[in-house]
């Protein structure tokens, strides 16, 4: 057996793991929850008067339980009164070891909700190049799709410009199915204008499917950038076949 995290956690067969990883520099990990700049995430309470109180950056700490040697559930520990006893503590890994072998879940070695909660945590580790594994698990039709849509909800939220590209390929597939390719318009969506509205506005002219033009303007209407006034205009007088 080779000393990867992967064959050390499936070598559990039953129990606990712990490891922990280097965060990107705007994660923060408190004991309502995490937030990565000013957004929240997985957070407990949105209240206006619930101060974050315990923050920590640097280090993420994640417990895996793994039954009949498959992954079977993923917590980030938000507070130190959270551990799990008796865990199988792996100390500190390499962020890019740590994010790999999370997303590698995606393929094998977990449950499909194990795989789900894998892309979140993967997602904080001090990863610049990580949307390359997300965006390969985006167009892996073997992979489950609900591990899919939850890529391409991060590939919008985190991606570089280039993955963006890799999201229109995804929106215009006439081979996908309606919920993955709406799923990428979202995602697409969530992108700053300046790189939403053109690409949407690709969408909207070149998608096959009606479904797909008419998800791609839906978000082109949520957006006050003078380009979709425009387009609409077009589009309205039949310049655009």
């Amino acid at each position: 057996m080779d000393g990867s995290l992967g064959s050390r956690v499936a070598a559990v067969e039953n129990g606990m793991v712990r490891f922990s990883y280097a965060t990107r520099p705007e994660v923060e990990i408190c004991d309502q929850g995490i937030r990565m700049g000013d957004r929240h995430m997985s957070w407990r309470s949105r209240g206006h008067d619930d101060e974050p109180r315990n923050c920590r950056v640097g280090l993420a700490e994640v417990e895996v339980e793994v039954r009949g040697g498959l992954v079977r559930d993923i917590e980030v520990v938000r507070s130190v009164d959270e551990r799990s006893s008796g865990v199988v503590d792996m100390g500190e890994i390499g962020a890019r070891e740590a994010s790999s072998y999370l997303l590698s879940l995606a393929y094998t070695g977990a449950t499909t909700d194990g795989a789900e909660e894998a892309v979140f945590p993967a997602m904080l580790a001090d990863v610049d190049d990580v949307w390359r594994e997300l965006l390969d698990i985006a167009r892996d039709r073997a992979v489950h799709e609900s591990v899919r849509k939850n890529a391409l909800f991060w590939l919008g939220q985190e991606a570089a410009a280039a993955a963006g590209e890799g999201l229109v390929e995804v929106a215009l597939d006439s081979d996908e199915e309606q919920e993955v390719r709406d799923s990428a318009i979202f995602s697409l969506s969530q992108r700053p204008a300046h790189e939403s509205v053109p690409v949407l506005m690709e969408v909207a002219r070149s998608g096959e499917q009606v479904e797909t033009r008419r998800t791609a303007m839906f978000w082109l209407a949520q957006s006050d950038d003078e380009r979709v006034v425009a387009f609409f205009e077009e589009l309205l007088l039949g310049r655009i076949r």
